[in-house]
């Protein structure tokens, strides 16, 4: 069982070394998962019916995202702040989405995390719905990008035996 976790922890390092020394990616060329893909679909749908604008996939805000959702995974936690102890706004900052330069900055993160019928981006978009925290991020009217993340972990979490997938929306809007 420990040599699982010390795989978990050096996928996850290597991961996040991978995304770190990577080129700066274009906006075209950010893939989403099915997941993921469906996760902006429903979040935009739900902006809609509130008369709000559509957020923008944005590349830098994707790979803090998915870097912190395979973070919460592997390390069985979930939580704003990573696992060694970085806070969400100095990840979205690592991960590109700087302040410097920009006259404006506000940026928002929702987590999440369920298995069974709780692991799809429906549920996902529902819960967050709920809460009146997780409400205001998705439907903050000055937002204009979105990344986000989802990692199945097959080894349960909580009180959750079988896979349980991790969840992360990224949303934020810098003006020069």
């Amino acid at each position: 069982m420990e040599a699982r976790k010390w795989v978990r922890a050096l996928v996850v390092l290597l991961c996040l070394s991978a995304l770190l020394a990577a080129p700066a990616v274009a906006q075209a060329a950010v893939e989403l998962n099915p997941y993921e893909q469906q996760l902006v679909d429903l979040v935009n749908r739900t902006r809609a019916r509130h008369d709000l604008k559509p957020l923008r996939v944005r590349g830098c805000l994707v790979a803090a995202a998915r870097a912190h959702s395979l973070d919460m995974a592997a390390n069985q936690f979930l939580a704003h702040c990573s696992s060694d102890g970085t806070t969400w706004v100095e990840r979205l900052v690592t991960f590109g989405y700087v302040q410097e330069g920009f006259s404006y900055w506000r940026a928002g993160e929702n987590v999440y995390a369920g298995g069974g019928l709780f692991s799809s981006p429906v549920a996902v978009v529902q819960a967050w719905m709920k809460s009146k925290a997780h409400r205001r991020v998705l439907l903050t009217k000055a937002f204009r990008e979105v990344g986000v993340g989802a990692v199945e972990c097959e080894d349960g979490y909580g009180d959750c035996p079988g896979p349980v997938w991790f969840f992360t929306l990224d949303a934020g809007r810098r003006i020069r």
